[in-house]
């Protein structure tokens, strides 16, 4: 695989930041220091630039216009080296055999390495099979307290069993949380008052229903003695509830999204569809406690829940799905949050790679630059002006959420394994160099993220 010196460059990583060179070897970090003098088949000029961990984008959803082939590209060229997909078992599909079918396709179309978490469409018969997911190295599942309409929702006892069951086979819950009772009902009657249908969907998901549905699963948790990750969490009021039970001892692992640190419902008025997502962008108020939340270390992990799906502004909003494409402007956002001084860029390092990797028990293989790890890393010019544009996305979505967008700082090259991914736009990888990452999530205790 060959020798590659990064040199010049500033590199942030553990909390802190240095003016070292990365020496890499055989797909690994080999040493990491000033001054480095080795021969090399390549070296990369990084003066005046940042070197960081590749991100670890935990959150992902590969079954839509961005698949398996695709979604890792598009994740590429935005610094992300590392995914974990959710593989949705569908009512009538086995957990098992769902993950088996993920993680072959994966390993012979994919770019980046890769995790999955099970997804619980129907626990009260998939629940039993964790025992042999979890052999198989997938550690993390998932279920809806929401969307009863759809028939996705996991009503409490079932979420209570497979909770259960988790503590039992080693897993981490993870639930998407808002009460869907509660939300169906609003809805209905928004509808038979004739509501507008955009101010109706904020109307029904207000940020109180999900700060219960948090405070709930929690609840669960805790008797289940289950460890609990929250994924897209974006109310202020559901920060209140996690950091009670965090500050109690237990494990509760919170992530938000980069949709809810820089967009609101104002922006959800205008784009309509484009930008219907769940749970639904809140208010300026809301947007500003989780920046803070993120900087404080009451959100672990930044991560895009990227679901690429073609939509219009103009298409019926009740019949438009959820979701929007996200991966490939995850960093750059972050990244111009931490240029206006919402938090350190050592921060930001620790929420995009460092703290997913511990989560997710990739760490120190993954997360970070130090000798024996993996050489994922990221050139990153902070100084470079960019303006996002869905000309320029490697999505399959027809849009972006930020058109027109102004940012701080762009991606200059992606590094997995010593292997170049992308270099000043240009894809370099071929499918099927990706190797599937069996985890351990959940073991770490909460207090040693920081």
């Amino acid at each position: 695989m060959g020798t590659v010196l990064v040199a010049g460059g500033t590199v942030i990583d553990r909390g802190r930041r240095s003016q070292v060179d990365v020496l890499v070897r055989d797909g690994k970090i080999e040493r990491v220091a000033a001054g480095i003098r080795a021969s090399a088949d390549r070296t990369i000029d990084a003066t005046g630039l940042y070197v960081l961990p590749g991100v670890i984008d935990v959150h992902t959803h590969p079954v839509y216009v961005d698949d398996l082939a695709s979604l890792p590209v598009t994740a590429a060229h935005g610094g992300v080296t590392t995914v974990v997909h959710y593989a949705y078992a569908k009512p009538g599909t086995g957990l098992v055999e769902t993950l088996r079918s993920f993680r072959e396709e994966a390993e012979r179309v994919s770019i980046l390495d890769f995790g999955l978490h099970g997804g619980l469409f129907d626990p009260k018969r998939q629940s039993g099979e964790i025992p042999a997911a979890v052999a198989c190295g997938v550690t993390s599942f998932k279920m809806f307290m929401t969307y009863a309409k759809l028939g996705w929702m996991t009503d409490d006892y079932q979420l209570m069993r497979t909770l259960d069951l988790l503590r039992r086979a080693g897993g981490m819950g993870m639930v998407h949380a808002e009460n869907g009772l509660a939300t169906d009902y609003l809805e209905d009657a928004c509808n038979e008052a004739k509501v507008d249908p955009v101010d109706a969907f904020v109307r029904t998901r207000p940020a109180a229903l999900e700060a219960e549905a948090v405070g709930r699963a929690i609840a669960m948790a805790e008797v289940a003695q289950c460890p609990l990750y929250l994924p897209h969490v974006s109310a202020a009021r559901a920060l209140d509830v996690v950091a009670a039970a965090r500050r109690a001892g237990q494990r509760v692992y919170a992530e938000t999204c980069p949709q809810y640190l820089t967009l609101t419902n104002r922006d959800l008025l205008e784009k309509k569809a484009l930008l219907k997502i769940g749970p639904p962008l809140r208010d300026d108020a809301d947007r500003k406690a989780l920046w803070s939340g993120l900087a404080a270390g009451a959100l672990d992990t930044v991560a895009s829940d990227h679901a690429a799906k073609d939509k219009r502004v103009e298409d019926d909003f009740f019949a438009a799905p959820f979701g929007s494409p996200q991966a490939e402007t995850m960093l750059q956002l972050v990244h111009d949050g931490a240029v206006r001084g919402l938090l350190s860029l050592e921060r930001m390092v620790r929420v995009l790679s460092e703290n997913p990797a511990r989560i997710f028990g990739l760490y120190p293989m993954k997360g970070t630059l130090t000798p024996g790890s993996d050489a994922d890393l990221v050139v990153f010019d902070a100084r470079a002006r960019a303006r996002i544009e869905h000309r320029t996305q490697h999505s399959r979505a027809s849009y972006t959420a930020y058109e027109g967008r102004d940012v701080v700082g762009t991606p200059v090259l992606t590094m997995q394994r010593g292997e170049i991914l992308v270099e000043r736009g240009e894809l370099r990888a071929k499918p099927g160099r990706a190797r599937f990452l069996a985890t351990q999530a959940g073991r770490i205790d909460v207090r040693e993220l920081s």
